[in-house]
Protein backbone atom coordinates (compact mmCIF):
# COMPACT_ATOMS: atom_id res chain seq x y z
CA UNK A 1 0.00 0.00 0.00
CA UNK A 2 1.14 3.68 -0.72
CA UNK A 3 1.16 6.78 0.81
CA UNK A 4 -1.32 8.15 -1.75
CA UNK A 5 -3.40 4.90 -0.59
CA UNK A 6 -3.09 5.42 3.00
CA UNK A 7 -4.49 8.82 2.78
CA UNK A 8 -7.45 7.95 0.52
CA UNK A 9 -8.08 5.34 2.97
CA UNK A 10 -7.64 7.96 5.86
CA UNK A 11 -10.09 10.77 4.27
CA UNK A 12 -12.63 8.53 3.25
CA UNK A 13 -12.84 6.75 7.13
CA UNK A 14 -13.92 10.85 8.02
CA UNK A 15 -16.52 10.60 5.26
CA UNK A 16 -19.51 10.35 8.09
CA UNK A 17 -17.36 11.28 10.84
CA UNK A 18 -18.31 14.70 13.08
CA UNK A 19 -15.34 16.23 11.73
CA UNK A 20 -17.43 17.81 8.63
CA UNK A 21 -19.57 19.19 10.98
CA UNK A 22 -16.96 20.84 13.19
CA UNK A 23 -15.21 22.52 10.17
CA UNK A 24 -18.66 23.82 9.71
CA UNK A 25 -19.38 25.30 12.88
CA UNK A 26 -16.61 27.27 13.95
CA UNK A 27 -16.14 29.01 10.18
CA UNK A 28 -20.08 29.95 10.25
CA UNK A 29 -19.61 30.62 14.34
CA UNK A 30 -17.24 32.92 13.65
CA UNK A 31 -18.38 34.49 10.50
CA UNK A 32 -21.46 34.96 12.56
CA UNK A 33 -19.86 36.93 15.32
CA UNK A 34 -17.62 39.06 13.08
CA UNK A 35 -20.99 39.78 11.22
CA UNK A 36 -22.20 41.46 14.43
CA UNK A 37 -19.06 43.29 15.63
CA UNK A 38 -19.01 44.80 11.97
CA UNK A 39 -22.51 45.62 12.13
CA UNK A 40 -23.13 46.85 15.86
CA UNK A 41 -19.41 49.08 15.61
CA UNK A 42 -18.21 49.86 12.45
CA UNK A 43 -20.30 52.95 11.16
CA UNK A 44 -19.92 54.15 14.97
CA UNK A 45 -16.59 53.70 16.43
CA UNK A 46 -14.86 51.05 13.89
CA UNK A 47 -14.34 53.00 11.19
CA UNK A 48 -13.67 55.91 13.22
CA UNK A 49 -10.58 54.31 14.83
CA UNK A 50 -9.42 52.61 11.18
CA UNK A 51 -8.94 56.81 10.11
CA UNK A 52 -7.27 57.58 13.56
CA UNK A 53 -4.54 55.06 12.78
CA UNK A 54 -4.31 55.11 9.21
CA UNK A 55 -4.88 51.82 8.28
CA UNK A 56 -7.60 50.13 6.31
CA UNK A 57 -10.85 48.14 7.33
CA UNK A 58 -9.86 45.37 5.96
CA UNK A 59 -6.65 44.65 8.73
CA UNK A 60 -9.40 46.11 11.09
CA UNK A 61 -11.60 42.63 10.62
CA UNK A 62 -9.03 41.04 10.37
CA UNK A 63 -7.37 42.02 13.73
CA UNK A 64 -10.95 42.03 15.14
CA UNK A 65 -10.73 38.35 14.20
CA UNK A 66 -7.15 37.60 15.45
CA UNK A 67 -7.58 38.96 18.66
CA UNK A 68 -10.41 39.88 20.04
CA UNK A 69 -12.47 37.22 19.15
CA UNK A 70 -9.20 35.02 19.85
CA UNK A 71 -9.14 33.08 16.87
CA UNK A 72 -5.05 33.29 17.20
CA UNK A 73 -5.11 31.95 20.79
CA UNK A 74 -8.14 29.20 19.65
CA UNK A 75 -6.66 27.69 17.03
CA UNK A 76 -4.62 25.63 18.16
CA UNK A 77 -7.23 24.10 20.29
CA UNK A 78 -9.36 23.38 17.17
CA UNK A 79 -6.31 21.56 15.62
CA UNK A 80 -6.32 19.40 18.59
CA UNK A 81 -10.09 18.73 17.92
CA UNK A 82 -9.36 17.69 14.69
CA UNK A 83 -6.14 15.20 15.69
CA UNK A 84 -8.36 13.66 18.50
CA UNK A 85 -11.25 13.33 15.72
CA UNK A 86 -9.19 11.83 12.97
CA UNK A 87 -7.16 9.39 15.48
CA UNK A 88 -10.66 8.09 17.38
CA UNK A 89 -11.84 6.53 14.45
CA UNK A 90 -8.93 4.15 14.34
CA UNK A 91 -10.16 3.67 18.72
CA UNK A 92 -13.68 3.50 17.92
CA UNK A 93 -13.62 0.90 15.04
CA UNK A 94 -10.30 -1.08 17.13
CA UNK A 95 -8.94 -0.97 13.93
CA UNK A 96 -5.15 -0.09 14.49
CA UNK A 97 -4.41 -3.65 14.53
CA UNK A 98 -5.66 -4.24 11.46
CA UNK A 99 -4.07 -1.03 10.43
CA UNK A 100 -0.91 -1.75 11.37
CA UNK A 101 -0.70 -5.05 9.89
CA UNK A 102 -0.87 -3.84 6.18
CA UNK A 103 2.27 -3.71 3.88
CA UNK A 104 3.53 -0.55 4.90
CA UNK A 105 6.01 0.88 7.20
CA UNK A 106 4.63 2.39 10.34
CA UNK A 107 6.23 5.65 10.02
CA UNK A 108 4.06 5.98 7.05
CA UNK A 109 0.46 5.14 8.78
CA UNK A 110 1.68 8.03 11.30
CA UNK A 111 2.66 10.43 8.86
CA UNK A 112 -0.89 9.40 6.65
CA UNK A 113 -2.40 10.85 9.87
CA UNK A 114 -0.61 13.93 10.13
CA UNK A 115 -1.26 14.83 6.75
CA UNK A 116 -5.25 14.61 7.17
CA UNK A 117 -4.70 17.01 10.43
CA UNK A 118 -3.01 19.00 8.28
CA UNK A 119 -5.40 19.23 5.23
CA UNK A 120 -8.89 19.81 7.96
CA UNK A 121 -6.90 22.03 9.59
CA UNK A 122 -6.27 24.06 6.59
CA UNK A 123 -9.71 23.75 5.38
CA UNK A 124 -10.92 25.33 8.76
CA UNK A 125 -8.16 28.41 8.29
CA UNK A 126 -9.69 29.40 4.43
CA UNK A 127 -13.57 28.62 5.58
CA UNK A 128 -12.86 31.45 8.34
CA UNK A 129 -10.88 33.60 6.06
CA UNK A 130 -13.31 33.06 3.24
CA UNK A 131 -15.70 33.85 6.34
CA UNK A 132 -13.52 37.18 6.72
CA UNK A 133 -13.92 38.14 3.01
CA UNK A 134 -17.31 37.60 3.20
CA UNK A 135 -18.50 39.76 6.55
CA UNK A 136 -15.78 42.38 4.68
CA UNK A 137 -18.68 43.03 1.19
CA UNK A 138 -21.49 42.83 3.31
CA UNK A 139 -20.33 45.73 5.53
CA UNK A 140 -19.63 47.57 2.57
CA UNK A 141 -15.36 48.22 3.05
CA UNK A 142 -15.04 51.76 1.42
CA UNK A 143 -11.25 50.24 0.49
CA UNK A 144 -10.15 47.50 -1.66
CA UNK A 145 -9.77 43.77 -0.73
CA UNK A 146 -6.04 43.39 0.27
CA UNK A 147 -5.62 39.59 -1.05
CA UNK A 148 -2.15 39.95 -0.61
CA UNK A 149 -2.18 40.19 2.86
CA UNK A 150 -5.32 37.59 3.56
CA UNK A 151 -3.69 35.23 1.57
CA UNK A 152 -0.11 35.61 3.61
CA UNK A 153 -2.42 35.54 6.85
CA UNK A 154 -3.77 32.44 5.40
CA UNK A 155 0.19 31.36 4.47
CA UNK A 156 1.13 31.85 8.41
CA UNK A 157 -1.43 30.46 9.70
CA UNK A 158 -0.80 26.55 8.29
CA UNK A 159 2.92 27.22 9.14
CA UNK A 160 2.24 28.36 12.77
CA UNK A 161 -0.27 24.85 13.15
CA UNK A 162 2.52 22.45 12.33
CA UNK A 163 4.58 21.89 15.59
CA UNK A 164 0.54 21.90 17.43
CA UNK A 165 -0.53 19.62 14.17
CA UNK A 166 2.56 17.21 15.13
CA UNK A 167 2.29 17.00 18.75
CA UNK A 168 -1.34 16.40 19.14
CA UNK A 169 -0.81 13.65 16.13
CA UNK A 170 1.39 11.75 18.49
CA UNK A 171 -0.47 12.54 21.54
CA UNK A 172 -4.16 11.46 19.76
CA UNK A 173 -2.82 8.27 19.11
CA UNK A 174 -1.84 7.84 22.51
CA UNK A 175 -5.21 8.36 24.08
CA UNK A 176 -8.04 6.42 23.47
CA UNK A 177 -10.21 8.94 25.09
CA UNK A 178 -10.45 11.90 22.68
CA UNK A 179 -11.28 14.36 25.08
CA UNK A 180 -7.98 14.26 26.89
CA UNK A 181 -5.48 15.63 24.16
CA UNK A 182 -8.18 18.23 23.96
CA UNK A 183 -8.02 19.31 27.43
CA UNK A 184 -4.00 19.10 27.25
CA UNK A 185 -4.14 21.71 24.48
CA UNK A 186 -7.12 24.00 26.20
CA UNK A 187 -4.98 24.34 29.04
CA UNK A 188 -1.68 24.18 26.73
CA UNK A 189 -3.63 27.69 25.35
CA UNK A 190 -4.62 29.09 28.88
CA UNK A 191 -0.74 28.76 29.84
CA UNK A 192 0.50 30.36 26.80
CA UNK A 193 -1.68 33.36 27.33
CA UNK A 194 -0.59 33.32 30.33
CA UNK A 195 3.37 33.24 29.80
CA UNK A 196 2.64 35.54 26.92
CA UNK A 197 1.98 38.20 29.28
CA UNK A 198 4.08 37.44 31.72
CA UNK A 199 6.97 36.08 29.70
CA UNK A 200 6.68 37.81 26.29
CA UNK A 201 10.33 36.63 24.93
CA UNK A 202 9.75 32.89 26.63
CA UNK A 203 6.44 31.93 24.70
CA UNK A 204 7.99 32.33 21.37
CA UNK A 205 8.89 28.44 22.57
CA UNK A 206 5.91 27.28 23.37
CA UNK A 207 4.34 25.53 19.68
CA UNK A 208 0.27 26.94 21.35
CA UNK A 209 2.02 30.53 20.56
CA UNK A 210 2.81 30.25 17.08
CA UNK A 211 -0.35 30.67 15.25
CA UNK A 212 -0.95 34.16 17.40
CA UNK A 213 1.76 35.95 15.55
CA UNK A 214 0.25 34.74 12.32
CA UNK A 215 -1.17 38.17 11.79
CA UNK A 216 1.17 40.78 10.82
CA UNK A 217 -0.65 43.19 12.69
CA UNK A 218 0.63 45.43 15.54
CA UNK A 219 3.90 43.94 16.89
CA UNK A 220 3.63 40.39 16.02
CA UNK A 221 6.48 39.11 13.78
CA UNK A 222 4.77 36.80 11.59
CA UNK A 223 8.53 35.01 11.30
CA UNK A 224 7.82 33.92 14.77
CA UNK A 225 5.02 31.90 13.44
CA UNK A 226 6.92 30.94 10.53
CA UNK A 227 10.47 29.81 11.67
CA UNK A 228 8.46 28.28 14.89
CA UNK A 229 6.21 26.32 13.43
CA UNK A 230 8.56 24.93 11.19
CA UNK A 231 11.12 23.75 13.41
CA UNK A 232 8.65 22.85 16.03
CA UNK A 233 6.39 20.64 13.33
CA UNK A 234 9.79 18.77 12.31
CA UNK A 235 11.09 17.88 16.11
CA UNK A 236 8.24 16.94 17.08
CA UNK A 237 6.71 14.91 14.17
CA UNK A 238 10.38 13.09 14.17
CA UNK A 239 10.05 12.27 17.67
CA UNK A 240 6.49 11.09 16.90
CA UNK A 241 7.59 8.89 14.28
CA UNK A 242 10.24 7.24 16.40
CA UNK A 243 8.24 6.60 19.76
CA UNK A 244 4.97 5.52 17.04
CA UNK A 245 7.52 2.76 15.80
CA UNK A 246 8.39 1.68 19.26
CA UNK A 247 5.08 1.47 21.05
CA UNK A 248 2.83 -1.72 21.34
CA UNK A 249 -0.44 -0.85 20.15
CA UNK A 250 -3.55 -2.69 21.05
Amino acid sequence: MTMINLLRTDFMKQKGGFIWLFLLIIPLGTTAAMFLDMYLRYEDYLYQKVQQQGTTSWHLLLGENHFVLGWGAFLPVFVAVIAALVHHVEFKQQSWKSLLSLPVPRGSVFISKFFMILLFSSLLIMLNTLGLVLVGKLSGFPEGFTFEFYSSYVLYQFLGILGVAALHNWLSSCFKNAVYPVVIAFVGMIATSIVRLSFPEKVKFIPYSYAYYADGLKENDPMVALYGGLIAGILILVFGIIEFKKRDIV
